[in-house]
């Protein structure tokens, strides 16, 4: 089962929204997809809310470091992303820390919504 998302331009912020289970090709191509959107709109600020059916797989937490690179995300780009489904936010939790401990993202994760919003509000 592939991911299903949709990529919007909402008041200056790239709004995300994922649902099913992404594996590591949709994860790619999804991203890639937010960064062209980036792109296009001139907007560094991603804001991300998935509600998957189910943790991603360890080995597509771990590889986000390569799919970050592939995609060309960057430290420029401010992320708050959000994971709703609480059997899925401890393996979210692990691609956070990947991406953080490697220096790859200037991002945070939520399990709300508006908390995730108000952090990307503050993008000084």
């Amino acid at each position: 089962m592939t991911a299903q998302y949709t990529i919007e331009y909402v008041n200056s912020i790239i709004e995300v929204h994922v649902s099913r289970l992404p594996d590591r090709q949709s994860i790619a191509q999804m991203w890639k997809d937010i960064i062209k959107a980036s792109d296009e709109h001139g907007c560094m600020f991603i804001l991300g809310v998935a509600n998957m059916d189910r943790p991603l797989k360890l080995a597509d937490a771990i590889d986000h470091q390569a799919i970050f690179l592939e995609a060309g995300v960057t430290i420029d780009h401010r992320i708050a992303w959000v994971q709703l489904n609480p059997a899925a936010y401890e393996r979210t939790q692990l691609v956070e820390s990947v991406l953080l401990n490697r220096g790859l993202v200037n991002g945070r994760l939520f399990s709300d919504e508006l908390a995730a919003r108000r952090w990307l509000d503050r993008r000084g």
